[in-house]
């Protein structure tokens, strides 16, 4: 049978046929006709549109469908809906917003001595393309370009190469440079290089009452100390400047640039004397070289008002550079160590000691007892007290360094006698005694407005048994901060009454004009004037008398009294007989206390007890500010006669050459410091002097010479 070719139409189908072998599909059993044929040839195509292909077509058309009217509704959500939406969002896009930093407010010493300002530094960056790496510049030109930038900004000029040579082309090569410096640099290389400008902390007299003033971070925000406590104040409120630009950064045209100025920071007026915390600097690195000790802490006060004169610990670190030691060693053992170490390093050294740690008072706590007792009665001028060396309390024999005997209470204060205070402190009372030492402040913060002050350890009346009270009678087993006994020592000073410590007395707007004044403020009336009296003439006997002679000032009435105090062992609760804190707390003159202070030296390794280590720091310093703050010698006829062949009067230097003034004073047998310090030797006039001409003073004593 011959094959047959077929190439009809067939009509009413969505397809055409073409050459067809009706024979492949000839079925003559089931008889399938020729459309039958035809349909499963087309099926086998994959052409025909069968049930499934239509439900395929369907579904296709009706995601198309959805995907068409989710597009068109989500257009309309963003052009109807979002509408005001992205029009402030087009129009921020478009805006830049600028800060503009406000200027740091300054802090002032009492007599207005700047002692921390901001200042404008400039940075100085080179396209190093333009100036260096490009092969069209001649050796010549490269050699004399690294020979001036180095030159002008000071680096060495191996320094200056590495930053050239280096793999960006805009380079930073110097920061905190003069306007001179920029300006310089400008002339020489124009639009090659860019300045910058930035706002920085500059403390004048560098490491100069560091831990009272603290710092700032990197971004000029206050870290520790005054810097930190009145970072609110200083810091004022940034600007900005608001404009409308296109993508390259141009301002639109017809655009408006809004401008908001900044708020400059108030500045701080501190009850800090620069000339008394000179003094105690001074002292504080003489009493280091004398006594090796870790580290002194002094505070000097008034004891009428709260107004603290100077504070200041050793060592000491510039604020200007705070994140390493100002020492040479140190700065070595600081470089060598981990930085988890260096961390823990310069949070000691940041830390205000005379308030962040506390420690045993030892026998200065002797006043508060004394004090505590004639005010509740429990003892009077009559009271008598025995010593052999030791008070049994307990099951513990509480020894003395003396046999004193019979011995009034200003005697045994005068004595130093453990014995005699651990019995008048038991005489008292533990709820008695608890509720003075509540009273002098020792239970809470003095409330200074510095950063970090801590709490002190004193165990409650109910949790103070007999050896506990005793001890406490003689300052052990008690830990306070060395403000917070300065504070109750001041009450004898000011008729009883306690008053809250302050370093900043006034608040100035940026023109000077005072925003706020800061009140004295008076806490309560810890004991009657009557007590206070008796506990300042026990003072005035211990300094004059008994073992605080270190202190003595010939013509001046200083009283005080001196403690010792073993610390405790690390990993252990006993004490190591080796390891000592040693103080003295002092007050002058003793008739009319124009100035309290507390000098804690602790750890000393070459000079031990309160009155050889502590006891000559106190002297130079009360000495020294008794006779700056013009309180007036009372000799007696033999102190008179002592001191008469060592006097010299100082000589008037005013108006004169720098030089020939420093001259001058050498040859009269006197030091001089200037002020405000300076790190160059260049001649200036000098304005003021003190102490003023024909002052008579002792042989070698310190003429401050004024150049501003």
């Amino acid at each position: 049978m011959s094959k047959k070719k077929n190439n009809k139409r067939i009509k009413g189908n969505q397809y055409e046929y073409g050459a067809f072998d009706f024979e492949e599909y000839q079925d003559p059993q089931r008889g399938m006709s020729s459309t039958d044929r035809r349909r499963m040839y087309l099926r086998d195509k994959g052409t025909a549109i069968t049930p499934d292909n239509r439900r395929r077509l369907v579904g296709g058309l009706a995601v198309l469908l959805i995907l068409m009217v989710g597009l068109i509704l989500r257009m309309g959500y963003w052009q109807i809906v979002r509408a005001d939406d992205l029009r402030v969002m087009a129009v921020q896009m478009q805006k830049v917003d600028t800060e503009i930093e406000p200027a740091r407010g300054a802090i002032y010493d009492s007599q207005m001595t700047t002692l921390a300002e901001s200042v404008t530094e400039y940075e100085l960056y080179a396209y190093t393309q333009y100036l260096y790496k490009s092969d069209d510049i001649k050796i010549s030109e490269k050699t004399k370009a690294l020979r001036e930038m180095a030159k002008i900004t000071g680096k060495d000029i191996e320094e200056v190469r590495a930053k050239f040579e280096g793999d960006e082309n805009l380079v930073l090569i110097a920061d905190g440079l003069t306007r001179e410096q920029v300006e310089k640099a400008e002339e020489l290389w124009g639009s090659k290089v860019i300045v910058k400008t930035r706002t920085a902390r500059y403390y004048p007299n560098g490491a100069f009452a560091a831990q009272i003033l603290g710092g700032v971070n990197g971004d000029n925000v206050g870290r520790t100390g005054l810097e930190l406590e009145y970072n609110s104040v200083l810091a004022g409120v940034k600007g900005r400047t608001v404009r409308t630009t296109d993508p390259n950064g141009n301002t639109l045209s017809g655009s408006k640039t809004k401008y908001y100025e900044p708020q400059d920071g108030s500045s701080i007026v501190t009850t800090i004397d620069s000339v008394i915390q000179h003094f105690v600097e001074e002292a504080l690195a003489t009493g280091m070289k004398k006594t090796g000790a870790d580290s002194i802490t002094c505070i000097v006060m008034n004891p009428k008002t709260g107004d603290v004169l100077a504070m200041a610990t050793t060592p000491e670190y510039d604020p200007n550079n705070s994140s390493q030691p100002l020492d040479a060693k140190e700065k070595e053992k600081f470089a060598a160590m981990t930085p988890e170490q260096q961390t823990e390093y310069l949070s000691r050294m940041w830390t205000i000691r005379g308030i962040s740690n506390v420690y045993e008072p030892g026998s200065t706590f002797k006043l508060i007892a004394a004090a505590s007792a004639l005010e509740s009665n429990t003892a009077d001028s009559k009271s008598t007290y025995q010593c052999n060396g030791y008070i049994h309390v307990g099951n513990y024999n509480l020894r003395c360094l003396g046999n004193h005997g019979t011995q009034s209470l200003k005697e045994a204060v005068g004595n130093s006698c453990n014995p005699a205070l651990a019995k008048v402190a038991l005489d008292m009372g533990a709820e008695t005694f608890y509720n003075y030492i509540d009273l002098f402040g020792f239970n809470d913060k003095t409330g200074i407005d510095l950063p970090g002050e801590t709490n002190s350890i004193v165990k409650s009346a109910e949790g103070m048994g007999d050896v506990d009270l005793a001890t406490t009678g003689y300052g052990q087993g008690i830990a306070i901060t060395p403000l917070q006994l300065l504070c109750a020592v001041n009450c004898f000073g000011n008729n009883g009454v306690l008053m809250k410590p302050k370093l900043v007395k006034k608040i100035l707007d940026k023109d000077g004009n005072v925003k706020e004044e800061i009140e004295d403020t008076a806490v309560r009336q810890v004991v009657s004037q009557d007590t206070a009296d008796k506990i300042c003439d026990i003072m005035e006997y211990y300094v004059s008398d008994a073992g605080g002679d270190r202190a003595y000032v010939p013509g001046y009435r200083v009283g005080g009294k001196t403690g010792t105090a073993n610390l405790v062992s690390e990993g252990s609760k006993s004490y190591d007989k080796k390891q000592t804190n040693t103080s003295f707390v002092a007050m002058a003159p003793m008739d009319d206390p124009q100035i309290s202070m507390v000098v804690i030296v602790y750890n000393p390794k070459k000079i031990h007890y309160g009155n050889f280590s502590a006891g000559p720091i106190v002297k130079e310093i009360m000495e020294k500010s008794l006779q700056y703050l013009g309180v007036e010698r009372q000799y007696s006829e033999d102190e008179e006669k002592e001191v008469k062949s060592q006097k010299v009067k100082v000589p008037d230097v005013t108006g004169m050459n720098s030089k020939d003034a420093i001259n001058v004073l050498k040859n009269s047998g006197l030091k001089y410091i200037v002020m405000p310090e300076s790190n160059t030797d260049a001649a200036f006039v000098v304005l003021d002097q003190y102490p003023k001409k024909k002052t008579k003073v002792d042989k070698g004593s310190t003429v401050y010479l004024y150049s501003e």
